[in-house]
């Protein structure tokens, strides 16, 4: 299967449904005017001189402009190489250097920056993102299952760029996995406040796939989310955790009628327990748990039921659920498959998985290995097959030749009435191999100093476990995903120490 077989199979079977609704003008694109989009920008991009596996760039926001060049470029046989629009320019040059991209398509509140990549990018074409290609009832393209479709750059805030390759197959695979975790139907409406540019456009084509429509709106807004929630009886939608933490701080749920409502989806590792409980007190237990990474989108899932028992709850929302329909996860510990119950490194094992990462064999040989990708996460899986995540390996602090997790530490930190948040990592000590660090964001108003938070984690922690440097800061360095970036954190307590 492909991109291009999947939207032509969506504009057959759901000819007079909307696929794709623009929140800002109301406009709406049935399944056959979309597809129809999509394979006209295809059609321009291969008459444009680019052929089989050439790479095209993508800077640009939620609108559904984005997706036709996203999808576009796939169903030509093209390789889209979405770019995170807050990244430094250095940091995209870099990625679209080591691409060989040879186009940038760009939104026009992107045109600055794309005129200073074109300068910096040997080879670099630039087009509007908004320019009307036309439309095409078939595709440019029928790439093979094992055909490269994108190559989705992680990270980019240190280090070299590093590309993992997605395959028709594997997005094609995962959407399999999505649809069958969210038991979406024909019909169902998706509001998409996300960026597309992570992993969005492939969320919001599994909606697509199922027959559902699609409302973008733009940039979130937690206001505005709510009222479109409500007036286009939304039944799902998907967050990061940056966008919860929001919502409960600006809005009240309760004004709003919710009642369409079914699922919203949150990788729920980055969030702390305190805020998704009080999350579920506000909304309901709506929240589909989902664990994935960019090699291995969609792989465990939790659906909101899980959460509908108090009893339960606080377990539940520590758990990522089980592994979807086309997916094995395996716990490693010593080089042997852990028992149940017992704490080591997650492998996954599916259709889905990315086929390496880009023009690095090494790191591929390394990651990938007999069949089964090594995440790098920790994790523990019970009896009953399902998931929970406990931390980084790389992450692990060892101080004395004994281990630290980051994640028990900030547990004990963030227990301080006066801590809102907390990220720990290891710090180079002579004596010790390395000692445990600590950014601490307060609460507004609160007050604490280094030395009394370092006495407080002498009551739940063991003496080595305790953080010898504090570091006060306005907000834990966060990714996208809400994820703490450990090398900023450690950036910030080293400039400290």
């Amino acid at each position: 299967m492909n991109i291009s077989a999947l939207l032509q199979r969506c504009a057959q079977r759901w000819p007079g449904q909307p696929a794709i609704v623009d929140a800002r003008d109301g406009s709406v694109l049935d399944f056959p005017s979309f597809a129809a989009r999509v394979f006209g920008l295809g059609h321009a991009l291969r008459a444009d001189g680019l052929g089989d596996g050439d790479r095209v760039a993508i800077l640009g926001d939620n609108t559904p402009a984005y997706l036709l060049w996203d999808y576009g470029a796939m169903s030509a046989g093209l390789v889209r190489v979405p770019l995170d629009p807050a990244l430094s320019a250095d940091e995209q040059a870099a990625q679209l250097i080591d691409a060989q991209a040879g186009m940038l398509a760009h939104g026009a509140e992107y045109g600055e920056r794309a005129r200073e990549l074109v300068a910096r990018v040997p080879g670099l074409r630039l087009r509007p993102l908004e320019a009307d290609a036309g439309s095409r009832d078939a595709p440019a393209a029928t790439p093979a299952a094992d055909a490269m479709a994108s190559l989705n750059y992680t990270g980019g805030s240190t280090g070299a760029p590093k590309a993992v390759i997605i395959t028709h197959g594997s997005i094609t695979s995962a959407l399999q996995n999505i649809v069958m975790a969210r038991g979406q139907h024909p019909g169902d409406v998706m509001l998409n406040m996300r960026p597309l540019w992570p992993i969005a456009a492939i969320i919001v084509l599994a909606q697509l796939a199922a027959g559902g429509s699609v409302v973008l709106a733009g940039r979130f807004e937690p206001a505005r989310f709510l009222k479109l929630l409500e007036r286009h009886r939304a039944t799902s939608t998907s967050l990061v955790p940056t966008h919860l933490v929001r919502l409960l701080k600006e809005t009240r749920p309760a004004d709003h009628d919710l009642g369409a409502l079914r699922s919203m989806d949150v990788g729920a590792a980055a969030i702390p327990p305190d805020t998704f409980l009080a999350a579920i007190e506000a909304f309901g237990p709506r929240f589909g748990i989902l664990y994935g990474l960019t090699e291995a989108s969609w792989s465990c899932y939790q659906p909101p039921g899980a959460l509908a028992a108090p009893a339960t709850r606080t377990q539940a929302v520590r758990s990522v659920g089980r592994p979807l329909f086309g997916c094995e996860i395996r716990i490693e510990r010593d080089g042997e498959t852990a028992p149940a119950d017992a704490e080591g490194e997650v492998l996954i094992r599916g259709a889905h998985v990315a086929a390496g990462y880009w023009r690095q064999p090494e790191l591929t040989a390394r990651v990938f290995r007999d069949g089964w990708f090594r995440t790098g996460d920790l994790g523990i899986l019970d009896a009953s097959g399902v998931l929970r995540i406990t931390g980084r390996l790389k992450e692990v602090i060892r101080s004395g030749g004994k281990s630290i997790l980051p994640d028990e530490v900030e547990r004990a930190l963030c227990s301080h009435p006066a801590v809102a948040e907390a990220a720990a990592a290891g710090l180079p000590d002579p004596e010790w191999g390395e000692i445990v660090g600590a950014a601490v964001v307060l609460h507004a108003g609160a007050a604490a100093t280094a030395e009394e938070l370092m006495e407080h984690c002498r009551q739940s922690l063991s003496g080595f476990k305790k953080p010898r440097v504090i570091r006060f800061a306005p907000a834990i360095p966060k990714s996208h995903y809400g994820k703490v970036q450990r090398a900023k954190v450690r950036a910030l307590l080293e400039d400290e120490a």
